[in-house]
């Protein structure tokens, strides 16, 4: 009997610790990619079908992309970086707890693209500029192949979700240092299609470049992205001091409920209760009609 229970207890301790395990596959593979498999420094080729665990690490070359499936969610890993899949696997999580913040990327596109469509185009308004300045001819700028072209492609791939091809096209062109007289709005572009791949300690530096001008037509969700990626790598105070400009900068903003909720988990997170609870009542107060109303209802339990 006693062996039996033992034998029993094995088991029911191994079913608990393998439900907190995530399913992860090789989906797709281009380029030179590498993986250190168990975090011991052993690296091996990437291979479609592979098998990882959330100690792999994969690194990029120049030309290299992958494609990872993590519970049936699709992350995509772009050229020349490192990345952690444990540090994936908690950003999905996070997400995942979060239930509304899932369709907030298709959000953020639409209004960029919306107020983007109400400009002039902006490197319309750099021609000038840049032959009085004896920069490049106009004709040679806008060449098919050119950076100009290239960053078009860049906020297409954005707009249409393709997340990785967005970022190889601008990266390089950042990196480059080309178009610098836009440089701030391809570093939007750059930094809101990394912080829509779950990489938001990259898309900290691009989002917070691009933040120089509050007129432009893409402040508001550089901001609110800018506040999220904060909160996601668990920097609380840098996530309360982006929402609550966000909120005075945009009392009537389209993401006002959602930055007061962020707010009241922040303070809650490092223990400031009583300044969480001001968050949480003043949802329940005024955004009773929100899909965020419920998550404050939740988070007050306890406080």
């Amino acid at each position: 009997m006693i062996k039996i229970s033992k034998f029993l207890f094995v088991i029911l301790f191994l079913g608990v610790f393998s439900t907190g395990l995530s399913d992860i596959i090789v989906t797709y593979k281009s380029g030179e990619c590498r993986v250190d498999l168990y975090g011991n420094g052993k690296w091996k080729d990437v291979s479609v079908n592979m098998n990882l665990n959330e100690s792999s690490v994969i690194k990029t070359g120049d030309d290299g992309e992958v494609e990872i499936e993590i519970d049936g969610d699709r992350v995509a890993i772009g050229r020349d970086v490192k990345v952690s899949i444990g540090s994936i696997v908690e950003n999905l999580r996070e997400r995942k707890k979060l239930a509304w913040f899932s369709k907030l990327p298709s959000v953020f596109r639409s209004l960029v693209e919306a107020r983007s469509k109400q400009k002039e185009p902006t490197i319309m308004g750099v021609r000038g500029v840049m032959e009085d300045e004896g920069e490049l001819g106009w004709m040679d700028y806008m060449e098919e192949e050119g950076p100009s072209s290239r960053f078009q492609n860049g906020k297409e791939f954005y707009n249409e979700a393709s997340y990785v091809k967005a970022i190889n096209i601008l990266k390089d062109i950042i990196d480059a240092e080309e178009l610098s007289l836009v440089r701030e709005e391809v570093a939007f572009y750059l930094g809101a299609s990394m912080f829509s791949n779950m990489q938001y300690k990259e898309s900290l530096r691009y989002l917070l470049e691009s933040m120089k001008d509050k007129n432009a037509y893409y402040y508001e969700v550089a901001l609110i992205n800018t506040s999220f990626a904060h909160y996601f790598v668990k920097d609380y105070r840098g996530a309360i001091d982006s929402f609550e400009t966000y909120s005075q900068e945009f009392s009537e903003g389209n993401f006002k409920p959602y930055a007061l909720l962020m707010l009241g988990k922040s303070h809650k997170v490092i223990g400031e209760k009583e300044k969480a609870k001001k968050y949480f009542r003043e949802i329940e107060a005024g955004y009773r009609d929100t899909e965020v109303y419920s998550d404050a209802v939740n988070e007050m339990r306890g406080l």
